[in-house]
């Protein structure tokens, strides 16, 4: 009670007391509060885990306190007003934002009433160095296809950072204690050193450059097989395919598509990843003789590297079993032989192969083995047509079937070939026969073993008769011998191994046992012991005498012109031939030889037997000059 009372008695004295002296104790209380909230500095500690540093204080009639020449540009703003209608008496909340980044250190803010030197405040910042950049994840490669996440040693929400790499530079985001900057917008190469640049920015003004390394991306990931390889052909039914990678993957775009002309179909599938592996699963059988492709973009592998480029892996599909290979040619088949088809795939073994693989022309038997059918047949005839097909049914080891029907021809040969004899060293003397006619005509070459021109104008014809058998006349037949003397070819030498000349062997009424070569040599013996000493023209003498050829050729080398005897029509095929090759025509011309020649293998034919003849020596030792030959060929085989 004492105390209420003292109140009273103080109040009562207050009213009592002039206006003036009211006022004056007002003004004097204002300015003690004023002195107390302005006069007494104040330490803060500024932040980078704010935008704003902020702290909580009482201030008289905010809108009046001015900072005193801001050299440190820092930016006060108040908040948290008590106000008397419109007019703000106190604030609570004192806010401090700098216009420029501050400097570590000390620095000082000073404010007064009306910015004056009455009631001076000075607001010490202590300013401590920025968060710093843990650079341990920067020690490994980074990926391109992600953002680059680096750690800071504080929560900074003051600066802004931006990353420059390749000439390039984007805005990082910062996430308290993170700074993230999208890697993948620079468009790195993958498995390359660049240099890294973290810039710290305030106001979109470079401060500083807080990281400057030497960076390598990621090596790129890549395929190292599939089930399927590039423009292989599948004979099975795939419902999966597989492809490995060399690092373990998160997430591909996968495609499977069936290519039809040029139209790309996609086929229903799905894939799933485990580990280093894509496994792709076809819903439906794929297309039979068709065409696919699957493509693989946007794959994201665990370490975040991705694949160069878009990876595509083209196949086939195959349709039935179809032929590949047949091991003879259109002509000249065998009389006797195991015909062999191969397939382009395994061919089921549980079905009768003879119900879809047959011949006609010969007997055959038919078996399977894998991926080929065998087609064994035997005597069959000379020059005979052999016709064989696959019709359509045949399966293969997977169940696919055949189509289209395949078929082939062939002809067997048309020669038949018989030894007329052997050479001194053994070697035996073939001779090629065609046709089946009366009319017979022989060609013969290589009598002299260093003429090899006549021997391979030979081997030409006899190919050119085989692969035009049907162009024989039916009454004729073609007899050629390639090789007379066998020894004499083997060691590219006139005379056989006897070292007699063939061609002076003969038993006509000029033999002789010493001859003379065409260098004008006398040869002791070179023309043998007596007439058809040698092996080589008893065998030849024999033959012919039981041919009884109407007409025989004998090719020598090299003097160019054509030889007729002077019987029958051999002047007049002479004639022939040698307009038709080109060779000069020296039939009863003198000077055809300039050496003395005796006991010829012609000039017998014609004194002992009266059978035509022809010499024909062609301008080269060492060609077969078929193409200047072959008209006459025909010419004389038709006559």
């Amino acid at each position: 009670m004492r105390l209420k009372q003292k109140i009273k008695y103080l109040a009562n004295r207050i009213i009592k007391m002039p206006i003036w002296v009211l006022i004056l104790i007002t003004v004097l209380s204002a300015l003690l509060i004023v002195s107390l909230m302005y006069f007494q500095d104040r330490i803060i500690k500024y932040s980078y885990s704010v935008k704003t540093t902020c702290i909580q204080q009482l201030t008289f009639l905010p809108n009046i306190v001015k900072d005193m020449n801001n050299k440190s540009n820092i930016l006060v703003e108040n908040s948290n007003f008590i106000k008397i209608g419109n007019i703000q008496l106190f604030s609570t909340k004192t806010c401090f934002k700098p216009g420029n980044a501050l400097s570590v250190g000390s620095v000082n803010l000073t404010v007064s009433l009306f910015g004056g030197w009455f009631a001076q405040k000075t607001y010490i910042f202590n300013i401590s160095n920025p968060p710093t950049i843990d650079q341990n994840s920067l020690n490994h490669p980074v990926p391109t296809s992600k953002s680059l996440e680096l750690k800071l040693s504080d929560t900074d929400l003051v600066f802004d950072y931006q990353l420059e790499a390749d000439n390039k530079i984007i805005a990082c985001i910062v996430s308290k204690t993170s700074i993230y900057c999208d890697v993948k917008s620079l468009k790195l190469l993958q498995g390359v050193d660049y240099q890294f640049k973290i810039i710290r920015v305030y106001n979109d003004q470079k401060i500083a450059t807080v990281l400057n390394k030497k960076i390598r991306t990621l090596n790129a990931t890549s395929v190292t097989d599939a089930s399927v390889a590039a423009n292989q052909i599948i004979y099975d039914n795939p419902r999966t395919i597989t492809v490995n990678f060399d690092k373990d993957i998160i997430k591909a775009n996968i495609i499977l598509e069936q290519l039809e002309d040029d139209k790309h179909i996609g086929v229903e599938m799905t894939a799933v990843f485990d580990n280093k592996r894509a496994i792709i699963n076809i819903g439906n059988d794929l297309k039979r003789d068709s065409s696919y492709v699957i493509s693989i973009d946007g794959l994201e592998a665990k370490d975040g590297s991705t694949l160069v480029e878009p990876y595509k892996i083209d196949f086939r599909v195959s349709g039935g079993p179809s032929v590949t290979s047949i091991n003879i040619g259109a002509i000249s088949a065998p009389l006797s032989k195991t015909i062999v088809l191969t397939f382009d795939q395994v061919l089921s073994d549980t079905q009768n192969v003879a119900n879809f693989v047959n011949i006609i022309g010969a007997d055959a038997r038919i078996s399977i083995a894998d991926n080929q059918v065998f087609i064994s047949y035997s005597n069959a005839p000379l020059c005979a047509n052999l016709d064989i097909k696959v019709n359509p049914g045949l399966l293969s080891n997977y169940g696919v079937i055949q189509n289209d029907l395949w078929s082939f021809s062939t002809r067997t040969i048309c020669y038949s070939v018989i030894n007329i004899g052997h050479s001194v060293e053994g070697r035996s003397i073939p001779a090629f026969i065609f046709g089946n006619g009366s009319q017979k005509t022989l060609f013969t070459g290589s009598i002299h073993g260093d003429e090899l021109s006549s021997k391979y104008l030979m081997d030409a014809w006899i190919n050119e008769l085989e692969l035009n058998a049907r162009s024989i006349p039916i009454d004729k037949k073609i007899i050629v011998i390639p090789t007379l003397n066998p020894d004499g070819v083997a060691s590219n030498k006139r005379n056989n191994s006897n070292n007699v000349d063939i061609n002076r062997n003969f038993p006509m009424s000029d033999w002789q046992t010493n001859i003379f070569t065409p260098a004008n040599q006398l040869i002791y013996g070179g023309g043998g012991a007596f007439p058809l000493s040698e092996p080589e023209s008893q065998s030849i003498a024999n033959f012919t005498l039981q041919l009884r050829p109407r007409l025989t050729l004998s090719y020598h080398s090299n003097a160019s012109y054509v030889i007729g005897d002077p019987w029958g029509d051999s002047a007049t095929l002479a004639a022939t031939y040698s307009h038709l090759s080109g060779y000069r025509n020296m039939t009863g011309l003198d000077g055809a030889f300039s050496y003395h020649i005796t006991g010829t293998y012609d000039g017998w034919l014609l004194e002992k037997y009266g059978l035509m003849s022809i010499i024909i020596e062609l301008s080269s030792s060492n060609s077969s000059e078929f193409g200047r030959n072959k008209a006459a060929l025909w010419a004389m085989a038709r006559y």
